[in-house]
């Protein structure tokens, strides 16, 4: 596999490839090192068919034209008139006007004055350049001769450049399946901002030459004819031609021609240009254009759409993307091999998106019920019992993408469970509403505590009744109220005591199926005890003998977090799927996120762990979609959660006014008048079951 990619992409990685070409278009925009160092470039591509040709053509007339700028120095214009008539003579030689060919003075009279390429008749060039100033009324010398001829080379050379180009960029879009070669939008930002002169670029250039080196990549990218760009090419270097000659070396009747070959090139250049950024400008937007969804199963929930793997192999999203559901996603435990899905991504990726999407797929495929023992900052799960309903633009995108799925709208069983201690009250009514599927469970200790899970199935089934469903199925999920008080963290310490409870009754009821959803797991399974030390090493200790356990009890776990160097080894080596985006870099590989993760992976195509190292590090995987790993099978894919068909956290609205909005919309009474009127469970009693030593880390 690895020696096929080699192949593919002509024995260099992808993402050396993209960088080096990235470079050198962006150098172009900026005017950096004019053509000489596109064909630097181009040297090094040798498996390109008629390239060869055209880089000898721009080094053989960068290299002329640069000789004769050193022949028009204040210093070589005072030798005696004969000595540099001679010198001219001998450095212009003969060309045949009939093919081109050029040749040495000498040369062509040992060849009897006969083209060798085409039999015609050898001229010396001179008499040309002579007949060609006499036609434009401009003053004859022999330096005026010479640059004549040598800007006649430098057009020819920026030329084929356009041309060497346009086959480099056809023939990458090749390798990597693009039906055109693409550049992603901040390169395309750092082109735009040198061409609009934000970010200065090269001086030392005259402005009609800079203009013609920028045209050379704006036009191949925007695909502009090569014939069109001849014209503007030879066009601009003419008004650069006719400009030396009048203001270097002073030649008579060289301005009237400048005047009309720079008005010549404006408009020819408006006119191109407008096309270039027309084109660029729907390059920028086919991002958004060519993904499609394939046709769904009509009624089927799919937890994610994946990506073809010859969409993003290249280092970067390119090509008809046509994303497929996937209604068969690994995420259950089987005889052979847990379910544990590690889910890694930086504040505001996505995460309590993706568990969502990953619960509400459980729950529609399995029928299964979510225990998560440590709800969310924002206690989105809380809010499942309701659709998703639209009632801004980002709902409304939502839901237009479960009608292209086909799925409706529709919330799942849920109760809330808050732990307080006896004559505790939850004060913040706006970020903790009351609501019919509110409970309350009163403790003497938030570490010791007996949870009667009986109970709490017995309330999920009366739930879940009102939804159709005659066993308890859907979420139990305990309430984060963001309890703390110098280094304790009591919603830890309950969470912790909820998962070890839970475990010991599994055990004994082994056969319902039901996944624990850890959103933010570094809170309680951190390597290390930071502020809350005690209760995360209690909890740590807690989750791994739950994670060692899970497959023995017939458990999925859903875990996520920021950090997945700060995470307990069980968990990051026990992870069947592996879902991740946007993790950190740091120069020191020990302490990068995005190294450490894929050093531990296993994959069939090591290769592509570069490519993806790469995508995360420039941020070139797009918004909402995520790498993931299935480690059973070694294999690595890019997806895109769908939405979940309830309702979810809104960072512009706090949880009563969602439920507002919806008891408004539907009609249905939800929200309590007071948390005094919240039904309450049985009140705990101290938990004897055996709590876990903590660990030796």
């Amino acid at each position: 596999m690895t020696e096929m990619k080699h192949q593919k992409f002509a024995g260099f990685e992808p993402s050396e490839l993209l960088e080096s070409i990235a470079k050198r278009l962006v150098e172009g925009s900026a005017g950096r090192g004019g053509i000489e160092a596109i064909c630097q470039f181009l040297d090094q591509i040798d498996w390109i068919k008629d390239l060869s040709q055209l880089r000898l053509s721009i080094k053989n007339n960068t290299v002329f034209f640069e000789s004769a700028l050193s022949k028009c120095t204040k210093e070589m214009l005072k030798r005696p008139l004969p000595v540099r008539k001679r010198e001219i003579s001998e450095i212009l030689g003969a060309t045949c006007p009939k093919c081109g060919y050029n040749t040495s003075f000498w040369n062509m009279l040992e060849m009897h004055r006969r083209c060798p390429s085409c039999d015609g008749r050898l001229t010396p060039t001179t008499a040309l350049a002579i007949s060609q100033l006499v036609a434009q009324k401009i003053e004859i010398t022999p330096e005026t001769m010479l640059m004549t001829v040598a800007y006649e080379k430098l057009a020819q050379a920026y030329v084929d450049a356009y041309k060497a180009l346009g086959l480099v960029l056809e023939n990458f879009a090749k390798l990597f399946g693009w039906d055109r070669y693409r550049v992603n939008q901040r390169m395309l930002q750092y082109m735009n901002a040198y061409f609009l002169g934000r970010m200065a670029g090269e001086q030392k250039i005259s402005r009609e030459e800079k203009e013609c080196l920028q045209f050379v990549v704006r036009g191949n990218l925007a695909r502009i004819p090569v014939e069109e760009a001849e014209k503007l090419l030879r066009l601009g270097i003419s008004v650069v031609k006719y400009g030396y000659l009048y203001e270097v070396l002073g030649a008579v009747g060289a301005y009237t021609n400048y005047q009309q070959k720079v008005a010549d090139f404006d408009a020819l250049y408006s006119r191109l240009n407008a096309e270039v950024r027309e084109a660029l400008g729907e390059l920028s937007q086919e991002a958004v254009r060519r993904i499609r969804v394939k046709k769904t199963l009509g009624g089927y929930y799919a937890p994610c759409l994946i990506v073809p793997k010859r969409n993003w192999a290249s280092g970067m999203f390119s090509g008809e993307i046509m994303l497929e559901p996937v209604y068969n996603l690994p995420i259950f435990p089987k005889e052979d091999f847990g379910a544990i899905q590690a889910i890694y991504g930086k504040f505001g990726s996505g995460k309590t998106f993706l568990l969502s999407s990953l619960i509400c797929y459980s729950f529609f495929a399995k029928h299964q019920a979510a225990l998560i023992p440590l709800n969310d900052k924002s206690n989105s799960y809380s809010l499942a019992f309701m659709p998703l309903f639209a009632y801004n633009k980002r709902t409304a995108h939502l839901l237009h993408i479960l009608e292209m799925l086909g799925v409706e709208p529709q919330g799942i069983p849920c109760i809330t469970i808050s732990v307080l201690r006896k004559g505790e009250k939850i004060e913040n009514i706006k970020a903790h509403p009351p609501t019919v599927y509110d409970r309350i469970l009163e403790v003497e200790d938030y570490r010791n505590f007996k949870v009667d899970f009986d109970e709490l199935m017995s309330e999920l089934k009366a739930v879940a009744e009102e939804y159709g469903f005659s066993q308890p199925v859907g979420i139990i999920a305990f309430r984060n109220l963001q309890r703390e008080h110098d280094k304790a963290y009591f919603d830890v310490q309950v969470a912790s005591n909820v998962l070890n409870e839970f475990d010991h009754w599994r055990k004994g009821n082994p056969t319902r199926a039901m996944r624990v959803v850890l959103d933010e797991v570094s809170y309680m399974a951190a390597t290390k005890a930071f502020r809350y030390g005690s209760d995360k090493l209690k909890a740590g200790a807690t989750v791994v003998d739950f994670i060692k356990e899970s497959r023995r009890n017939n458990i999925s776990v859903d875990a996520a977090t920021q950090l997945p160097l700060e995470l307990i080894q069980e968990l990051r080596d026990y992870s069947t799927n592996i879902f991740f985006r946007d993790l950190a870099v740091s120069k020191d590989k020990s302490r990068s996120q995005i190294d450490f993760l894929l050093e531990s992976m296993q994959l069939r195509d090591p290769a592509l762990k570069t490519i993806i190292r790469e995508m995360n590090n420039r941020g070139l995987l797009p918004k909402g979609f995520w790498f993931w790993h299935h480690q059973p099978t070694y294999n690595i894919q890019v997806i895109r959660p769908c939405p979940p068909t309830f309702m979810l956290n809104d960072r512009k609205r706090t949880p009563f006014e969602i439920i507002r909005l919806y008891e408004k919309t539907t009609g249905q009474k939800v929200l309590l008048e007071s948390w005094s009127k919240v039904k309450r469970l049985k009140t705990a009693k101290p938990s004897f079951s055996k709590h876990p030593t903590i660990p030796d880390f």
